[in-house]
């Protein structure tokens, strides 16, 4: 996902303050899309049907699936301004969010909120958005790879969260908020229970020739063992993601890493590959379907309901891109 250069945006942002319309921060609305790659993902809530219950607010909205809950908050709060120092931003960052402000952090007792969700029969995805670092970059031996990805379901309108980070951003005590400010989304996260991450290794073997038996790709080495849920990230969103840092691989060549639900009413056969973006004034940009990957271009297999991305394993700095 490209992001515009920063002294662009921020001067548009900054013209905004001046008028009616909310304003828009260069570091506010999908950051996961506008920072990308910052990756952490943040506290983790649900999967496996649980409840979300304590950690980050829902930010944006969301279909359930499966019998995927949230808890419904009782009492929308803002009680605690956010009165940290803004480590890790830039002077023009930090200005911003001081004429924008007050910010309420997610994680603190007496800040909630939560954006719109429906539980659904049946969710027929309209696009997949896996994250940056696995189009871009190839994972290296013994060093984690995050493997997270977003299934998005085009709505008429739900009510999110305008987010922005506040502190420390891509480290694993990044944090972010809101200033209150609220928009109508025409997209929302699609979450169940049943969604599942598998990873083989098929050196030496033409991938044309595996073939998906419904939990793993025949022809292809056993599965690496991935712990595997949806998560409500550091944004608010809730995703689908590995916990304990991902992936740490152990062999080099080629290796696949597939996503499907088992058993479950989501319905990938439809959807196709893209990133979710923002334009320059922070409104949602209708995603464009990502045609040849920077380094790796994830596909949809409709056949199988699933999709997978095919990458290389490394020793270091460089690597080709994957089939």
């Amino acid at each position: 996902m490209k992001v515009l250069s920063f002294v662009f945006v921020f001067l548009l942002a900054f013209m905004l303050v001046q008028c009616t319309d909310p304003p828009v921060s260069p570091i506010i609305g999908d950051t996961e899309a506008l920072y990308a790659g910052r990756g952490n993902g943040g506290g983790g809530n649900g999967g496996g049907g649980h409840t979300t219950t304590q950690g980050n607010n829902l930010s944006f909205p969301a279909l359930l699936a499966d019998g995927y809950s949230v808890t419904p908050i009782t009492e929308t709060l803002f009680t605690v301004p956010y009165t940290g120092l803004y480590e890790g931003l830039t002077p023009e960052e930090i200005a911003w969010l001081e004429a924008n402000g007050p910010w309420y952090a997610q994680k603190v007792e007496g800040n909630v909120w939560q954006a719109d969700y429906l539980n659904e029969a049946t969710v027929d995805v309209s696009y997949i958005d896996w994250g940056d670092a696995i189009e871009a970059v190839n994972p290296k031996m013994g060093r984690p790879y995050r493997l997270e990805l977003v299934l998005y379901e085009d709505v008429s309108s739900m009510l999110a969260y305008k987010m922005a980070e506040l502190a420390y951003p891509s480290s694993k005590d990044e944090t972010q908020g809101t200033n209150t400010l609220t928009y109508n989304s025409i997209y929302a996260s699609v979450a169940s229970p049943y969604g599942e991450i598998v990873v083989q290794r098929f050196e030496g073997v033409d991938p044309a020739t595996l073939t998906w038996d419904g939990s793993k790709w025949v022809g292809a080495e056993a599965p690496i063992p991935i712990s595997f849920q949806v998560e409500n990230n550091v944004g608010g969103k809730l995703i689908f993601g590995a916990s304990m840092k991902g992936w740490k691989p152990t062999e080099l060549g080629n290796h696949r890493i597939t996503f499907y639900l088992a058993n479950s009413t989501v319905v990938l056969s439809n959807a196709y590959i893209a990133n979710y973006t923002v334009d320059e004034l922070g409104n949602q940009v209708y995603p464009m379907p990502v045609a040849v990957g920077e380094t790796n271009t994830p596909v949809v297999d409709a056949a199988n309901n699933l999709t997978y991305v095919d990458v290389v394993v490394t020793t270091g700095g460089g690597g080709g891109g994957g089939h």
